[in-house]
């Protein structure tokens, strides 16, 4: 197995390069140019558009998280939804997936490869992503007044990899459930949508107060506490949480997938 994880770690160098650097966007222009409009946007802070968004702008350490803790995890689960569905039902649509189980290794270990080579990967495109908010942060310090430090900065945007990670083996799930992969691509694009759109309007809008905890992004503070004190540690435990049920359920489901057919779980016991 640890060839196996080795070879699709390998098969990742390109992703891991290509995201990362393009993350790299997000600390580059927002922290960058947040000297030179600090006032403009603490005057915006009380738009309705932004605190749908989930937008708080009054401080540096508002900015940051809600730019780089919100926004950072919504794009990098992208890459969690394509690697995701990919791996699985993206494999056996391109013919690849059938010698795969062929190797001399239980469906479970293989699966848990590629699972091990999405955390890693991803966790590597968050590290670039956190070193280079850190440096950049570094060089504009000087310019603003904010009680945070590099450290805080750091390991406040490393701390939305866990919705990535979640997001990741919702995929991987869903790409062992589905019968194709679009199908599985288009209900975890819905499912990252409705969750970030749904965790935000919960608490204006009365009717989706009791659907909030079903909300990946209701388990990620994006307020400016949170740079300085962290993500609560329940909250991380229930992201950490659902990426191992679904990692298992997708074990599950890959143990009994009948490849090449493009069947529905329910209809893989039919001739």
């Amino acid at each position: 197995m640890i060839r196996l994880l080795v070879q699709e770690l390998k098969f990742r160098r390109g992703a891991i390069l290509g995201w990362g650097l393009g993350l790299c966007f997000f600390p580059l222009m927002y922290i960058g140019i947040y000297p030179s409009v600090a006032e403009e946007m603490a005057g915006l802070a009380d738009l309705e558009i932004y605190q749908a968004m989930g937008m708080n702008l009054g401080t540096f350490a508002d900015w940051v998280a809600s730019i780089l803790v919100i926004f950072l995890p919504l794009v990098a689960a992208i890459y969690a939804i394509i690697n995701g569905t990919g791996t699985l039902a993206g494999e056996e649509e391109d013919g690849r997936l059938e010698m795969l189980v062929t190797l001399p290794l239980p469906r479970w270990q293989i699966l848990t490869a590629k699972a091990l080579a999405f955390s890693i990967s991803s966790a590597v495109i968050y590290l670039i992503v956190s070193l280079v908010s850190w440096g950049v942060f570094k060089a504009i310090k000087d310019q603003i007044e904010t009680s945070l430090t590099g450290q805080d900065l750091f390991l406040g945007v490393m701390a939305g990899w866990p919705l990535v990670f979640a997001m990741g083996m919702l995929a991987m799930f869903l790409a062992a459930f589905c019968s194709r992969r679009r199908i599985a691509s288009m209900i975890a694009a819905a499912i990252l949508v409705v969750s970030y759109f749904g965790s935000n309007l919960a608490g204006s809008t009365p009717v989706l107060e009791p659907f909030e905890p079903f909300f990946l992004f209701t388990y990620l503070d994006s307020s400016g506490s949170a740079i300085t004190t962290g993500q609560a540690a329940e909250d991380v435990l229930v992201l950490l949480g659902i990426g191992l049920v679904s990692f298992i359920l997708a074990v599950i489901f890959f143990q009994r997938r009948k490849l090449t057919v493009g069947a529905w779980p329910w209809q893989r016991g039919q001739n």
